[in-house]
């Protein structure tokens, strides 16, 4: 799924990150993959599966997180499969409103600190030293903030350093969807601000360092592998484009709520999915690549509901 509710609305909130390798005894919805799904696509551009039964198809586009910005891609197979679709389904979201924003306001200071920050992260402190330098920014330039908090803003600043976008692609097939007069809907929304409230009151000191170490690994590892991983992505590289850095895994899962939030979007997406296999037709649907090739994601839980679940090959 999207790095969906949590810290794509603290994105909004706070400015944060999208991606993410885990850490050793994390628990991790989408460690496993399904050997059988990871195929490279034979059709021009990313990969695709089917999910049917005797009357209905649901073409499923899985995709990154976000894309390098400028990252082109070949559109056209996602046009011809919009072509008479009765549906287009993108991952659940997270909302938060205008009236969130006092209380987003409010747990900003639960990610603040009155020691320096460096006094706090232990042994992490040549990689933040690193990291800094690498974002170009002074050696007091996170004080004031927590591990976590210092952790959000770093990987704000790597994201926009690195020019990642991640409001692509499903913003690219979003518009696509509406000149097919489409209106592409989430299989749910979930309200942002209690899950915000819990992870950012409840975490625990060492959750604060594991996420703060995934987003200093990210940052000096560099934006290659990312760059990589799109491109394996562009051309239906399914083994490239899952191979991509994981690191800001570790923040999500680190975080109370996170692993059960995103076993609770797959399960939602399952259901919408499900649903739309009521309708006679095609559809077109939309999930996180790594999420759908998972052991336990949307395609083999598909599959063990019965539908027919066809690889991109």
């Amino acid at each position: 799924m999207r790095r969906l509710a949590i810290l794509a609305t603290a994105a909004a909130l706070f400015t944060t990150p999208a991606h993410a390798q885990t850490a050793p005894g994390l628990d991790d919805p989408e460690a496993n993959v399904v050997e059988a799904l990871v195929v490279a696509a034979k059709l021009p551009g990313p990969a695709w599966w089917k999910i049917s039964d005797g009357d209905t198809t649901i073409y499923m586009l899985g995709v990154l997180q976000a894309l390098p910005q400028g990252q082109a891609w070949d559109t056209s197979v996602l046009d011809h499969r919009l072509d008479g679709a009765f549906a287009v389904i993108l991952p659940p979201e997270g909302r938060a409103g205008i009236g969130d924003l006092p209380a987003a306001l409010a747990l900003r200071g639960k990610l603040k600190a009155d020691a320096p920050l460096d006094a706090s992260v232990g042994d992490l402190g040549p990689k933040l030293a690193r990291a800094r330098a690498t974002l170009g920014k002074k050696p007091d330039a996170y004080n004031g903030w927590n591990p976590l908090g210092a952790g959000i803003m770093m990987a704000g600043d790597y994201r926009k350093s690195v020019r990642l976008e991640p409001a692509e692609p499903e913003r690219a097939i979003g518009r696509l969807a509406r000149k097919h007069g489409l209106k592409p809907k989430p299989a749910a929304t979930y309200k942002v601000m209690p899950l915000v409230k819990t992870a950012v009151r409840e975490h625990s000191r060492e959750a604060g360092l594991i996420c703060l170490e995934g987003v200093l690994d990210e940052i000096n590892a560099g934006p290659e592998a990312a760059r990589a991983a799109a491109r394996a992505w562009t051309r239906g590289d399914v083994r490239g484009a899952i191979a991509g850095p994981r690191n800001f895994q570790r923040c999500l899962l680190a975080l109370p709520g996170m692993a059960d939030l995103e076993r609770r979007g797959t399960q939602d997406e399952v259901e919408a999915l499900a649903a739309a296999m009521k309708t006679p037709g095609h559809a077109v649907a939309v999930y996180g690549i790594r999420s759908l090739v998972a052991r336990g994601g949307v395609l083999d839980l598909m599959r063990a509901r019965g539908f027919v679940v066809s690889t991109p090959e």
